[in-house]
């Protein structure tokens, strides 16, 4: 037989060997297998091309290195899809193990922005009512007395941020409330007639 016949058909040996390796549990067998192809096809692709034509190894050198990588792409991009493939690949995991407490996180982030009383000592942890329900609270660093009115800031998974509201703070925000729910049509503003 002739040299380059061995190199190429060496070659192709070991592209199915790799394919092989991807797709049957040999331990490693097969990929033993590939390389020692893999260095055969080389060694009479040398024999073949070196003197004669070094072109012709240097392309074979460069076809195989981007067959074999390209090969093995494949191969792992088709694995997923076959029978083999989805029984030795295990499914992610599902939602509600990623994130255990999603639903309770949307549950408390609706109280965003809205304020609290106080049940006991914020020491910086403690209960908050809020809506007739006791959520266990932490304030920002600071602590917060019984009885005092805190407004909820932000929620970390299930930790709810408090922050105390001064009453100041709070008429303010009153007032401020009840400015913003005045109809633009009735303003106090003296009307002045079309011209």
């Amino acid at each position: 037989m002739d040299n380059s016949f061995l190199a190429i058909a060496l070659l192709a040996l070991s592209t199915v060997l790799i394919i092989a390796e991807v797709f049957l549990p040999s331990g490693g067998i097969l990929a033993i297998g590939t390389f020692c192809s893999l260095f055969t096809a080389f060694y009479f692709a040398w024999l073949a091309w070196w003197e004669a034509s070094p072109a012709y190894f240097f392309g074979f050198t460069g076809f195989a290195i981007v067959l074999l990588p390209s090969t093995l792409v494949a191969a792992f991009a088709v694995l997923p899809y076959t029978r083999f493939g989805r029984r030795i690949l295990l499914d992610g995991p599902a939602e509600a193990d990623v994130v255990p407490f999603a639903a309770e996180e949307a549950r408390l982030k609706t109280y965003l922005n809205r304020h609290a009383v106080t049940v006991t000592p914020l020491t910086p942890n403690g209960f908050i009512m809020i809506d007739n329900e006791r959520i266990n609270a932490s304030s920002e660093g600071m602590i917060v007395d019984p009885h005092m009115t805190v407004e909820i800031v932000q929620v970390k998974g299930t930790r709810v941020i408090v922050r105390e509201v001064s009453p100041e703070d709070l008429e303010n925000r009153k007032t401020q409330a009840n400015l913003n729910d005045l109809d633009p049509e009735n303003s106090l503003d003296f009307d002045l007639p079309d011209a």
